[in-house]
């Protein structure tokens, strides 16, 4: 069960007048308070790891973890503030990968429930409704100080493991960390959006 996190009468006031403003008011500094609380809190029950790679980012500077919706709130902007639609993720799965994109949903957006938050109409592993290692294990050896190695493994045949693992493109993690560990360069991945997404069309007419 989640812990509840709780606002002042006057944040829930502003949470208010943000949701009738829409998704794009999710930028304004009336809610930098209520956002770093946010994100304090799902710091602390994730243990410190990405909701989707389960790498640890700790050691990371705070400002470049993301709140992320799991829902976009650009569509849901109902659930822009619901504790079991917010999550914490690194960059890469967030803003490279995931972005605004719904395809984990197991039913198109018209035929939503309203009772939207059941682990079953979700494909992925859900940061809040599902058990990350239930689904999913990280390994993550480490010999002195450089050599770091990061392996997943799909629990029990779990489709939930192995849709997390292919569209959040974990077996780049793992290679890259295997290159690293043999004093390789790295297969880094592109960080711009739209020059990986470039990338990725180039790639697929090549490969036809």
């Amino acid at each position: 069960m989640m812990a509840k996190l709780s606002f002042t009468e006057n944040q829930k006031s502003v949470l208010k007048l943000s949701r009738k403003e829409g998704h794009r008011s999710w930028g304004h500094i009336r809610l930098n308070l209520i956002k770093a609380k946010i994100k304090d809190h799902h710091l602390i029950r994730q243990n410190e790891s990405c909701c989707y790679c389960n790498r640890n980012i700790g050691g990371e500077f705070r400002m470049v973890l993301d709140i992320e919706h799991i829902l976009p709130k650009s569509r849901f902007v109902t659930h822009m503030f619901t504790q079991r639609n917010l999550s914490i993720s690194c960059k890469r799965c967030n803003m490279n990968i995931k972005k605004d994109d719904i395809s984990f949903l197991e039913h198109p957006l018209a035929q939503l429930p309203n009772r939207i938050f059941r682990s079953r109409y979700y494909k992925f592993i859900h940061p809040n409704l599902d058990n990350y290692d239930s689904h999913l294990l990280m390994y993550h050896f480490q010999r002195g100080r450089t050599h770091r190695i990061i392996k997943y493994e799909i629990q029990n045949n779990s489709a939930k493991g192995k849709f997390n693992y292919e569209y959040f493109k974990l077996d780049r993690l793992e290679r890259n960390s295997f290159d690293e560990a043999q004093g390789a360069t790295p297969r880094i991945e592109i960080k711009d959006p739209k020059i990986s997404n470039l990338f990725s069309e180039l790639k697929s007419n090549f490969n036809q």
